[in-house]
């Protein structure tokens, strides 16, 4: 008893040296510093006279270590306790609540007074705040300001200071699960996903069948896009926790990351069902719905919605999307993303979409042209691959094939360059009578994706364009047996330029719009051969069908006016 009055005394008469220490030097109470031995030191100051080993089993931060502290520390007899056991007990506690609440413990904290800088760390924490006045005396005066990234997620101005304590507290224990765990957290907020990975692994090597651990292990593998690994942790996780929720989003999230539906979709379920107000799910089945082509579900999914916000960005999107694909009223459509640029007038997603409907439906969007957008899209991001595409699309639009030669030859230089880039490449070298240049990139493509029908496509395209005959036909007629109706049309009318005579010619052009009506280059070449013909009522018949196709094309809309001329209306 004598022994523990003598420590407690001693203890406060250093927080209060402390205290007065800070008020002479600078004038505000900013930081509380402990005048004890530094962590660069032995790290132990107020600790050092405690048990070495149960010290060293506090540092490691691990359920079963946390457990095994306080055992070596535990006294039938509260008054037993000395001050600083008492203080460690009680921060063994805090991180048994803190960070590992899955876990089970059954000791009993003695009372320990809550204004000093640990508990009043941790209580800090739990109020969202990151007490820097602990000073930088020892390990856990160190650590535990850091807990507020379990606790917190409001601020972010602290994370400087907080990697600068918990690296120096690494040092002192290089293989303490409590420190690695809170570095990984810290780095999954900076956006540090591959580190943050990296310190969860070192974690899951001490506990690997924690649940914490487990599932942030899970969310750092997704976070750095490895979704099949995130997936199966997650699954681990449910088949002892048929209800983790967490987990749940995990599988959900990764099973649509993956392109499968169907499981995306029961995970999603099973988590409205754990929670039925969750609106942010609500919306993310609506997504999977129409992904899945089932309009009607999700359009009944993004109502129940509306009747709490209709202003969300994630909803506008997808209200936007049901419209234009499924309503095909583009109009409405851009109404919608007029209003969600008014909301969130920087929003990449939100301007890409525009600029894409924009462009796709030849409208606009808050009286802004597709070319418009994306330029201001490109502004910010200069190298946004699909701001580039929708601007070179913009381009072909206006016939500026110079201009689109010299942006999408840039663009095909880029490693991230999509597959598309470089069929379009294709279209605009055929324009600029490149051909060379369009052979090698068709011819690459092909040889690499001969099963892939827009490289079948492009490849065909250029043959016929330099008038490769007895390959061309060759190619066309093996893909005749096995394509769908669709490619069927594109080969019908490609195979039409080899035709002998002009009315196989035209049979071919004719059983490609039976198989497509809606090809609107089979519809122009008709227009092109009656045309020729001076046969100017059936030239007329098949133009009307491709102005309706692409009704803003000026260049449509004047021959269609020569032909009313030509026929006296």
């Amino acid at each position: 008893m004598k022994k523990a009055a003598v420590l407690y005394i001693t203890f406060s008469f250093a927080l209060l040296l402390s205290l007065f220490s800070c008020a002479s030097t600078s004038g505000k109470n900013e930081t509380l510093v402990l005048p004890v031995q530094s962590a660069s030191g032995q790290g132990r100051s107020f600790f050092s006279s405690i048990d070495k080993t149960a010290f060293a089993l506090a540092c490691e931060g691990s359920p079963q270590s946390l457990r095994q502290a306080v055992s070596i520390l535990h006294k039938t007899i509260e008054d037993d306790y000395a001050e600083n056991e008492k203080m460690l007990i009680a921060i063994c506690t805090s991180l048994m609540k803190i960070l590992w609440p899955s876990e089970s413990f059954a000791w009993e904290t003695p009372e320990v007074p809550r204004n000093n800088p640990y508990m009043g760390a941790v209580d800090s924490a739990l109020k969202g705040i990151y007490d820097s006045s602990t000073g930088n005396s020892d390990f856990f005066a160190k650590v535990l300001p850091s807990l507020v990234l379990v606790t917190s997620q409001t601020h972010s101005d602290y994370y400087a200071m907080s990697e600068t304590q918990l690296t120096e507290a690494l040092e002192f224990s290089p293989d303490s699960v409590l420190v690695n765990f809170l570095l990984a957290v810290l780095e999954r907020r900076r956006g540090n996903f591959q580190s943050a990975l990296e310190y969860f692994q070192k974690c899951r090597v001490k506990i690997p069948l924690n649940l914490e651990v487990q599932f942030n292990l899970a969310k750092a593998y997704y976070d750095c896009a490895d979704y099949n690994t995130a997936l199966s942790l997650a699954e681990g996780i449910l088949l002892s926790h048929q209800q983790d929720s967490g987990a749940l989003e995990i599988c959900a999230q990764a099973s649509y990351a993956l392109g499968d539906m169907d499981k995306a979709e029961s995970y999603v379920v099973r988590v409205l069902s754990l929670d039925p107000e969750n609106l942010e799910y609500v919306l993310f089945r609506a997504r999977i719905l129409m992904d899945k082509s089932d309009y009607i579900r999700a359009s009944s999914l993004l109502d129940v919605y509306s009747r709490s916000d209709i202003s969300g960005r994630d909803y506008l999107l997808l209200r936007a999307r049901l419209q234009r694909d499924w309503n095909k009223n583009n109009t409405a459509a851009a109404e919608t993303l007029g209003r969600a640029i008014a909301l969130y007038p920087d929003d990449r997603e939100v301007l890409l979409f525009a600029a894409e409907l924009a462009s796709s439906a030849n409208t606009t969007v808050n009286e802004m042209k597709a070319r418009d957008i994306a330029e201001k899209i490109l502004e910010s991001d200069k190298d946004n691959v699909q701001a580039v595409q929708i601007l070179i699309a913009e381009m072909i639009k206006a016939s500026q094939w110079k201009e689109a030669y010299d942006l999408s030859s840039s663009l095909v230089k880029r490693s991230d360059a999509p597959a598309s880039a470089f069929y379009r490449h294709v279209e605009i070298c055929l324009a600029l009578k490149k051909h060379t240049e369009a052979l090698n990139v068709a011819q690459n493509f092909y040889s690499s994706s001969s099963n892939d029908e827009a490289a079948q496509q492009s490849y065909i395209k250029v043959l016929v364009a330099t008038g490769q005959r007895n390959t061309a036909l060759q190619l066309i007629n093996r893909l005749m047996e096995t394509s769908n109706q669709k490619m069927k049309s594109f080969l019908h009318y490609e195979r039409s330029f080899f035709r002998d005579s002009e009315d196989a010619a035209l049979n071919d052009l004719r059983v490609s719009l039976t198989l497509n009506p809606r090809n609107k280059d089979a519809l122009y070449r008709l227009y092109e051969i009656y045309y020729s013909k001076k046969d100017w009522r059936r030239a007329q018949y098949y133009l009307k069908q491709v102005v309706a196709l692409d009704p803003s094309n000026a260049e449509l809309l004047r021959r269609n006016t020569e032909l009313d001329r030509l026929l006296g209306k």
